[in-house]
């Protein structure tokens, strides 16, 4: 086993669920071994404190004229649950037909490991590095990146300072199709809870003249989003900008097929979106809203006949470039709160929320990173989007106003999130070949 097998392996022993408190001495584990990683390659290390759990910062500055890299990642991991699902031990990894198996293998120990190890051959290979590295590697992301607000208004003219920043927390379209990904979506995450009494009524008994929690929130949830796809917030569509006609011409280009992306994500039909758009802009430039999770009333076998005291949602939204979170919020509370009935008992949660970002691509970097992708895939990369969120992005590239790069390194099939995550070892391999490519002809 390579030396960076090695690492990856001993990185995704580590526990680090961000999301459970339980979890807690993982996580300080996970932040000892990065910095001790950092430190074995002559990096400065510090701890910068976030809101639950702190990041990992490491800098070498070998000649403050020449460029500097931050380089973004995470060390915090999803629960692993449910764990009847997994073939393998989730925190034991597992390599099966050049597969590793792990939870956070591509999500994200996998990517940022690939960083690491390129910067790791490139130090050992120069006898004078010409370039400055950084990285911030921090433990919200999974939690929605909280503390990054914080940690970006604190630093980023100070350690944070670079030339470009490089992001690897994504997909490619399909094994040996690399990607640049030119969009994020933003995301809105809320709980709606309702409350209608003390308790659980006899149906038969107060039928007709008790509101029942789940029927009204049955009927808010039809409202917020219509069955052609169409989202009812007042002024939801107002600032979402379309995408431009190169931008259509990289999601064609693509050829991206319905039975590809089930395939991909193991469900059974194409829906719950705008079907005018194409199924790329769907993913990638259109916005959403979801229900994430539902609740009310008798959940066992058999029959129980009430109404149900209480009900509630959990419901997210995922945004796209120009929207503002903060001004859908405040629309969503509105609307939502003016169908509830008199005397029915409301509470909205608010829990994450971040904006959608857009890079321009017309900096030179990105001819660079193009010609290193066909070094180290040998095929020429394709331009996509990505449907999910990374908090640090949005809200780090605009206090630093440099070029991003955002290149993944996943797959569409590596079960991000769910039982049996993995990580391709040919694309580990690949993309450690490309990262080294990029950083010998950086200039």
């Amino acid at each position: 086993m390579s030396n960076s097998y090695k690492t990856l392996v001993e990185f995704l022993k580590i526990k680090s669920v961000s999301t459970q408190s339980d979890y807690l001495p993982e996580m300080k584990r996970a932040r000892e071994f990065i910095t001790d990683k950092l430190k074995t390659m002559s990096f400065k290390t510090r701890i910068l404190k976030a809101k639950s759990h702190d990041a990992v910062f490491g800098q070498l500055i070998t000649d403050p004229s020449a460029p500097t890299i931050l380089i973004y990642g995470h060390y915090d991991v999803q629960p692993a649950e449910p764990l009847t699902e997994w073939k393998t031990e989730p925190f034991i990894p597992t390599i099966i037909k050049r597969k590793i198996y792990a939870r956070g293998a591509t999500d994200n120990k996998g990517q940022i490991t690939i960083h690491i190890e390129a910067v790791k051959k490139f130090l050992e290979q120069k006898k004078r590095p010409n370039i400055n590295f950084k990285f911030i590697i921090e433990g919200e992301e999974e939690l929605g990146s909280p503390g990054i607000v914080n940690l970006a208004n604190k630093y980023a003219k100070t350690l944070f300072k670079c030339d470009y920043l490089i992001v690897s927390d994504s997909e490619m379209p399909k094994k040996g199709n690399p990607a640049i990904d030119i969009s994020l979506r933003g995301i809105i995450y809320t709980q709606i809870d309702l409350e209608v009494g003390k308790h659980d009524l006899h149906s038969g008994q107060f039928g007709g003249v008790s509101p029942n929690p789940a029927n009204v929130l049955a009927q808010i949830i039809a409202e917020l989003k219509f069955a052609d796809g169409h989202i009812n917030i007042p002024g939801y569509y107002k600032d979402v900008v379309s995408p431009t006609k190169e931008e259509l011409k990289y999601f064609k280009k693509l050829k991206t097929k319905a039975s590809t992306i089930t395939e991909e994500g193991e469900f059974y039909v194409i829906g719950g979106g705008e079907e005018k758009y194409s199924l790329n802009e769907r993913r990638w430039s259109r916005p959403t809203l979801d229900v994430n999770g539902i609740w009310g009333g008798y959940q066992g076998d058999g029959e129980k006949t009430i109404i149900p005291a209480r009900a509630g949602a959990k419901i997210s939204m995922r945004l796209v470039a120009n929207q503002n979170p903060e001004k859908i919020l405040k629309n969503y509370d509105d609307f939502v709160k003016s169908m509830i009935p008199k005397g029915v008992k409301i509470k909205i949660t608010h829990y994450i929320s971040g904006r959608a970002y857009k890079s321009s691509t017309d900096h030179k970097i990105f001819k660079l990173i193009e010609k290193a992708l066909k070094h180290g895939f040998g095929k020429e990369p394709v331009f996509s989007g990505v449907g999910g969120s990374i908090g640090f992005v949005p809200i780090v590239a605009e206090k630093l106003e440099v070029p991003v790069l955002m290149v993944g390194f996943g797959l569409p099939t590596e079960n991000l999130h769910a039982p049996n995550e993995n990580f391709d070892l040919d694309n580990f391999d690949n993309g450690i070949k490309t990262i080294l490519y990029f950083l010998n002809n950086l200039k």
